[in-house]
């Protein structure tokens, strides 16, 4: 399947290239994008009162995209640098290893799937358009729709933080004329195996949708299928923006994730809520309020996909029936968890996107159980550095 998409989108794009020149088709324009970040901040454990120092969100972008022809267009993004959460355990190892941990380039060993977020092609005829590549799974939410180098991932979801979301694939979507209103179809491969969504998405004054359902039936033939629901609702009032996005899962792959296990099944039983409050001032400044809360269903059985799945229960509090893992109240990792706190942005200069300025500060991985967690604080600036190519 990936072979056919790949060998697909290459055939697809040289003939429109070869088309549009030979056209010179007013439709025609590219630019690329050069996006750095650079996040500073700690996070100070409440367990055990533990210092870790972070560089929040410090990653490196570039995104080319544009439009071979009026009904020809195509996007590539790519994540060149990535940051670790925590380079240290404290100030005095901080000092002494400044370097250890601090970042990683994502093209190291050769792994393509981080490096690549996205690259597709997108052929619009009317109100319909078809879209093969990779590109981004019909998931759900308006958490999802901001660009990953615009959000804080110690104020996001586990959804945002853990879950696959970039696959091989195609779409097809459908404007419904005169209700703002689209429909999509969407088939993909990747680490879940095959997945199937469906999405509704849609503007009506000033409230908008968008809603999915994607299922899916995994890689190992033991797994059992899997349907991710998502609503995502937003209102926007003049200056301010309210959303709730709601998963009927909680979507965290490493949420048993340790030792020789890759994951465990990418959307583990429990729930999800993600809401938002954002005041925008005029393209000058935002102030954000967020809360993300991950609940899990501690009873729920749990896969996995690993080479040593034989072994035996590895996980204090949960025991083993020779084909899932199923945790118990008494395991450390059965409970929820919160993120929450607020972020501050501020654009310098005319061109908003030029450059923008920002800090969070909040609660990351907060157990509402047992009150264990992290309060955080970051502050950082965003560049972004446009090229127009032709």
């Amino acid at each position: 399947m990936k072979k056919i998409l790949v060998v697909c989108a290459a055939a697809m794009l040289c003939c429109s290239l070869a088309n549009a020149q030979e056209a010179e088709d007013s439709g025609r324009g590219a630019g690329l994008s050069v996006i750095p970040r650079l996040d500073l901040g700690g996070l100070l454990y409440t367990g055990d009162g533990s210092f870790c120092p972070t560089l929040g969100n410090t990653s490196l972008y570039t995104l080319f995209e544009g439009n071979i022809s009026d009904n020809w267009s195509f996007s590539a993004a790519n994540h060149w640098v990535a940051s670790d959460a925590c380079w240290a355990d404290g100030i005095d190892e901080a000092l002494l290893s400044p370097t250890a941990g601090l970042y990683h380039l994502n093209l190291n060993g050769g792994n393509m799937n981080n490096f690549i977020d996205w690259a597709y092609i997108s052929y619009t005829p009317g109100d319909f358009e078809i879209t093969v590549g990779k590109q981004v799974l019909l998931l759900g939410g308006f958490e999802s729709e901001d660009y990953d180098f615009d959000v804080n991932p110690l104020l996001a979801s586990s959804f945002w933080n853990g879950f696959p979301c970039y696959q091989l694939g195609a779409t097809v979507a459908y404007d419904i004329p005169n209700i703002n209103t689209r429909v999509a179809l969407q088939h993909a491969n990747g680490p879940l195996g095959n997945t199937f969504a469906f999405g509704v998405n849609g503007s009506y004054g000033p409230f908008s949708i968008k809603y999915t359902a994607l299922g899916y039936k995994g890689i190992d033939t033991a797994d059992p299928a899997q349907i991710l629901i998502c609503l995502g609702n937003r209102l926007e009032l003049e200056s301010l923006t309210l959303t709730l996005d709601y998963f009927n899962r909680c979507g965290d792959p490493n949420f048993v994730a340790q030792d020789d296990y890759t994951y465990a099944y990418p959307t583990v039983h429990g729930n999800t809520l993600i809401c938002s409050m954002v005041y925008d001032k005029g393209g000058k400044w935002d102030l954000g309020l967020k809360t993300a809360v991950n609940a899990v269903n501690p009873k729920a059985p749990y896969g996995y996909v690993n080479a040593n799945k034989d072994n035996g229960p590895r996980y204090p509090g949960s025991y083993y029936d020779g084909t899932v893992y199923t945790l118990t109240n008494d395991t450390v990792l059965n409970q929820g968890t919160v993120n929450a706190g607020a972020w501050f942005s501020w654009y310098p200069k005319e061109e908003r996107e030029s450059l923008r300025l920002q800090a969070a500060a909040g609660v990351n991985g907060f157990n509402y159980a047992d009150g264990a967690g992290s309060l955080f604080l970051t502050i950082g600036a965003t560049w972004n550095f446009n090229f127009n190519l032709w």
